[in-house]
Formats: structure tokens, C-alpha cells, sequence
């Protein structure tokens, strides 16, 4: 049965995007999202035995749910455990897959014009800067003829050996076109006696082999900024490196809402928040209050709920961000800034001296959302929102 039925499934069905890699091994940069497909025809028996949910059942589910509003393929299905009988499937239908999210990313915002300005990482700091609102601050750019505008330019590998070389202080690189913080370095500065970069977690790199890194990137563009410290509270729950706040906002006739919001909470020695990283969490966060209602990790049978840290050990249930009010009406407000976009991921790091702005995302990972909360999104405001998207086109 399982075998007939894996047949069926169209090629690309479950399967993610790896980024191409670049460099050779080893690397202090990841270069390759780590993907882990899950096994379906294994994963499927399994949840027959756990769940009581027959192959036949899981089968025709993931078929009717592939055709729906949700388009979600078997895998999308597997991990967010909708063979579950506890779960309806009017519920169920509640659930959208990567390509549903295409769909709802270009209803809700049909002018690509407005893109640019947030998959440029240079171009939207800067935008965002000149406009007033809270940006990390750059440092350098490494590229070969593109200006930064606000940072140092560093032109070839002896600039960016230079840059590195002087630097007093902690900095965070990223690509400027990447995603799933492929490339990113969280650095705590330089050590001249062995002619090396720290990071954070206080590993050593020499200078020259981290600058060779780097110049993997330098085709499009490596931007280093100041790296943020997570506000005393966040980091005594979390530790030191920054797991953004993900707050969906709609914009509609110049009025903005907050659709939908998610933690993204580092663990396990990550650097940075992304959900594929093993380790790191989700939490679900009450809109009104900004306390933590729910924390999970993992997919499918792997999934977990969590009441505390497990570096830390302290308790994440329970626990309100700081600076909630200010991080919603920053979102707000800046959502206002950038009309022609009416559905945007924002990415806020609650820091000592409030909420700042990391990056801003259209096509923003529903399945964060529903991770968190382990409902799916399309209900309440989102809903609402997206109707109303669809009944004002442009």
C-alpha cells in the first residue's frame, strides 16, 4: 500500500531547497541548509502503529489535503502530525504548505516592485535607517564594486583582512542574499596574538582562513553589522545569541495588523534562530501580551513540547517578552513604510535597549506559526486578512 502510494507522489513532492554549496570542507560558514526529509513510507507505518491512523487513511487525508486551500504534500502532512484522529479535519484543512504559502505571498502582495526593497539587505538597512526605525548597525561590506552607503566598504580579500583584523568588538556577517542564515558568523572579535577571529561560544578561527570564508560570498555581497545582545531576561532564559521575535503583519487602505506572531528561540550552541537548525525551538506568544503560551521543537514523530530551556534550564511557559507594546507598534508602524508589500514577516530582536528591526520577509514560513502553536494559521485575523486580499486584488 505505502509502496503503490509513494508512486503517486509527484517528484519534488517533500523535498526542501538546498542552498548550492560553495566552499570546501571545513567550514566555520554554513553553507547548506541541513535538510532532513523524513522518511514517509517509514514515517507513515509508524503513525499507523502510534496513532491508529490507518495507510489507507493517511493516504487519502494527504491526497484531499494536497488538493485544498492548504496544497500541503505528504511531508508537510507528516510533520505537523496531522495523522493525529485528535486533530478534525476541518481543522486539518486549517494547515498551509510552502506552495499555499506561494499563492497567498502573490494575492497578498501582487507588486514585485516592493520586493527589492526587503531582499536587499543593504538597501532595506539603509531604507530603514534614513527612515528612523531601530536597524543594527553596519559595519562592512564586502564586495568588489557595490556601495554599502552606511558601512565600510571592503573591496578584496587584504580590505576584508584589514576589517577583521580591527575589529574591537563583537560583529555578525550574513550574506546579503541568502536565506536560513546560510553564512552567517556570530563573532565576539579579534585576537592579534594568534591572528585569529573569536566566536561566540569562544571557538578560534584563524584570520586568514575565516577572510577566505567569506570572499565565497563576495560575488553578491557579505555585510558585517553589529552583533545584538538579547535583553538581560531574554538571555537568562535563552543565553546570549539572538532568537528573533516573527511578527506577521497585514496591511490593508493604510492600516496595519498584527496577524500571527512566533519566537524563535536558539538552543543547542546555534548560532542563529533558524527552525531547521537542530536544537532550536518555537514558541507560540500570546498577540495582546506577548507571553509564551506554547514551545515545540522537532517534526513528525521527533516533535516536542517544551516547558523550560534545555541549555538554560529555565522555564519559557509563562515567561512575556520584554518591550511586547513597543516591538507590535514598531512592526505597525513600519509596516506603513513599505505599502506596496501587504503581508510581511518581521524578524524583531528584543535587546536591552528595546526592539530593534533584523529583516523583514515576504513568503514569511507560515509553518513557523504552526510549529508554535501546532494549529494551523489560516483562521482568525490571518483569514480575515487574506479575504479581505482577495477581494481587493490590487
Amino acid at each position: 500500500m505505502v509502496k503503490r502510494f509513494w508512486s503517486m507522489i509527484p517528484a519534488g513532492w517533500g523535498r526542501g531547497v538546498n542552498a548550492e554549496r560553495i566552499l570546501g570542507e571545513p567550514s566555520t560558514l554554513n553553507q547548506t541548509r541541513d535538510h532532513k526529509h523524513l522518511p514517509l513510507a517509514e514515517t507513515m507505518m509508524r503513525s499507523q502503529r502510534e496513532s491508529g491512523t490507518s495507510l489507507f487513511t493517511q493516504a487519502r487525508e494527504i491526497m484531499a489535503l494536497r488538493r485544498g486551500q492548504g496544497k500541503l504534500n505528504a511531508e508537510e502532512y507528516l510533520g505537523n502530525r496531522l495523522f493525529d484522529p485528535d486533530i478534525s479535519m476541518d481543522d486539518k484543512r486549517r494547515f498551509l504548505g510552502i506552495q499555499a504559502e506561494v499563492i497567498v505571498d502573490r494575492l497578498c502582495n501582487p507588486s514585485f516592485k516592493g520586493r527589492a526593497a526587503v531582499r536587499d539587505k543593504i538597501i532595506f538597512a539603509a531604507m530603514m535607517s534614513a527612515l528612523g526605525f531601530p536597524v543594527p548597525k553596519p559595519l562592512g561590506f564586502v564586495h568588489s564594486t557595490q556601495t554599502s552607503f552606511l558601512a565600510r566598504d571592503l573591496r578584496d580579500r587584504d580590505a576584508l583582512l584589514a576589517f577583521l583584523r580591527g575589529l574591537d568588538g563583537p560583529a555578525f556577517g550574513k550574506p546579503v542574499d541568502s536565506r536560513w542564515s546560510l553564512g552567517t558568523a556570530s563573532l565576539d572579535g579579534y585576537r592579534s596574538h594568534t591572528d585569529s577571529v573569536v566566536l561566540l561560544g569562544g571557538e578560534e578561527v584563524g584570520a586568514e582562513t575565516f577572510a577566505d570564508q567569506v570572499m565565497g560570498f563576495a560575488e553578491k555581497g557579505y555585510l558585517f553589522q553589529e552583533r545584538l545582545e538579547p535583553h538581560p531576561e531574554v538571555a537568562r532564559l535563552a543565553g546570549r545569541a539572538i532568537g528573533t521575535v516573527r511578527l506577521l503583519t497585514g496591511n490593508l487602505d493604510g492600516k496595519s495588523e498584527l496577524l500571527d506572531c512566533a519566537w524563535k528561540i536558539v538552543a543547542g550552541g546555534n548560532v542563529a534562530d533558524n527552525f531547521w537548525r537542530d536544537g532550536n525551538m518555537l514558541a507560540a506568544i500570546d498577540p495582546e501580551t506577548g507571553t509564551v503560551a506554547r514551545v515545540a521543537s522537532g517534526l513528525a514523530h521527533e516533535s516536542r513540547t517544551h516547558e523550560s530551556h534545555p541549555d538554560t534550564g529555565e522555564t519559557l511557559t509563562g515567561f512575556t517578552l520584554p518591550f511586547w507594546s513597543q516591538a507590535v507598534a514598531l512592526v505597525l508602524r513600519a509596516a506603513t513604510m513599505l505599502p506596496d508589500l501587504r503581508l510581511i514577516g518581521w524578524d524583531i530582536a528584543i535587546t536591552t535597549d528595546g526592539p530593534m528591526i533584523v529583516e523583514a520577509n515576504t513568503l514569511p514560513a507560515f509553518n513557523l506559526h504552526q510549529i508554535a502553536s501546532g494549529q494551523g494559521i489560516m483562521k482568525g485575523r490571518f483569514e480575515a486578512f487574506v479575504t479581505a486580499c482577495k477581494r481587493s486584488p490590487t
